[in-house]
C-alpha cells in the first residue's frame, strides 16, 4: 500500500492566541487588540489575528491592558474640495497617512489599513468647507455626535465679501444661532458663528440669505474639542482623557 502524503504542517500558532496568552485575556478581546494596531512582531506592526508566529518576539503597547483597548477617534483638518464621503475620489480618509500625522500625537497607536477602513466621519462638513472633522470606531462616539436630543456645540469661522450691516448681522442670529464679528476691513469681514448640532449647508444659507457672498467657511471646535494646532490636511488621534 503507497502512504498517504500529507502537506507541510502549518508552523506556529495564531497570533491572537500568543496576545491571549500574553494578556491573559479572551481570543476576541486578544484580536480587538491585534486589529487595533496595538502589536508588533520583530518590531513591526501586524494587525492580522490569524498571522502565525512561534519564536517571533510579540511587543504590546502598554496601552492595552487585559485586552481592553481604547477604541480609536481621530481629528483631522479637512482641506477645501476634500469630501467626507469614505468612496470620493478626494476623501479625506486619504489623508491618514505617516506623513501627515501631527507631531502633537502623543497616542502611539499605528494606524493600520485594517483600522483605518473600520473609521466612520462622525459629522460630516460640506466639501468647500474646512476644518475640524472626527472619524472614529466607536459607536457610543457616533452616537454622541449624532445625538439631536442633546446636539454638540460647533463653532464656525467664516469670512465674507465686502463689510456686514447691523441690520445683516442681526439677521445671521436666527433662534439658535450666535454670530458676531470677529474681524473687519473693507475686503472682507471675519465672522464667528456658534450654535448647536450640524447640518451641511446651514451655515452657508444663513450667511447668503442676507446678501453676502460667503468667501470661506472653516469648523474650529466641536464641543470641547479644539481642531488647532492641526495644520491643514494633518491629523491626530483623540487622547482618552480628551471629551467632546
Amino acid at each position: 500500500m503507497t502512504p498517504t502524503k500529507t502537506g507541510p504542517k502549518t508552523e506556529g500558532i495564531r497570533l491572537s492566541k500568543r496576545v491571549a496568552d500574553i494578556l491573559k485575556c479572551s481570543r476576541s478581546e486578544a484580536e480587538q487588540v491585534i486589529v487595533g494596531g496595538w502589536v508588533k512582531v520583530n518590531e513591526l506592526v501586524v494587525d492580522d489575528p490569524a498571522h502565525r508566529v512561534s519564536h517571533e518576539n510579540i511587543e504590546i503597547h502598554s496601552t492595552a491592558q487585559r485586552g481592553k483597548v481604547p477604541l480609536l477617534t481621530v481629528i483631522l483638518h479637512k482641506t477645501a474640495g476634500q469630501s467626507c464621503l469614505p468612496k470620493s475620489h478626494h476623501t479625506i480618509w486619504k489623508n491618514l497617512t505617516p506623513e501627515l500625522r501631527s507631531k502633537q500625537d502623543r497616542s502611539g497607536i499605528s494606524l493600520t489599513p485594517r483600522l483605518q477602513k473600520i473609521l466612520q466621519c462622525a459629522v460630516a462638513l460640506e466639501d468647500a468647507a474646512t476644518g475640524l472633522v472626527v472619524l472614529t470606531e466607536d459607536p457610543s462616539m457616533l452616537r454622541k455626535l449624532q445625538d439631536e436630543r442633546s446636539p454638540c456645540e460647533h463653532e464656525l469661522l467664516a469670512e465674507v465679501q465686502g463689510s456686514v450691516s447691523p441690520d445683516q448681522l442681526r439677521d445671521m442670529c436666527p433662534m439658535g444661532l450666535k454670530t458676531s464679528i470677529s474681524s473687519e476691513n473693507p475686503e472682507k469681514t471675519g465672522l464667528r458663528m456658534a450654535f448647536k448640532g450640524y447640518q451641511p449647508g446651514y451655515a452657508a444659507g444663513v450667511i447668503e440669505n442676507t446678501g453676502l457672498r460667503l468667501i470661506g467657511l472653516k469648523r474650529v471646535r466641536m464641543g470641547r474639542v479644539l481642531m488647532a494646532p492641526l495644520a491643514p490636511g494633518q491629523w491626530r488621534a483623540l487622547m482618552p482623557y480628551e471629551r467632546f
